[in-house]
C-alpha cells in the first residue's frame, strides 16, 4: 500500500464500498439464481444429447473390426 499512497487508498475505499454494495443489494443472490438455472438447463442438455448419441448407435471412437 505504501507504493501506491493515497490514490491507492481511496481507490481500495471506493472499491469496499461498492462491493459492500452489492453483497447488501439482492443482485448477488440473483446472480447465483441464475447460474443455478444454466448449470440445470446445461445439464439437462448434455443428458439430452448424451441419451440421443446412445440411441441413434454413433459411436465417437472407431471400431476394432
Amino acid at each position: 500500500m505504501n507504493k501506491l499512497g493515497n490514490g491507492g487508498l481511496f481507490v481500495t475505499a471506493i472499491t469496499l464500498v461498492v462491493v459492500g454494495l452489492f453483497l447488501r443489494w439482492n443482485l448477488i443472490d440473483w446472480l447465483i439464481d441464475a447460474m443455478g438455472f444454466m448449470f440445470i438447463a446445461a445439464g439437462l442438455a448434455l443428458g439430452a444429447f448424451g441419451i440421443f448419441s446412445r440411441v441413434t448407435g454413433r459411436k465417437s471412437e472407431p471400431s476394432a473390426y
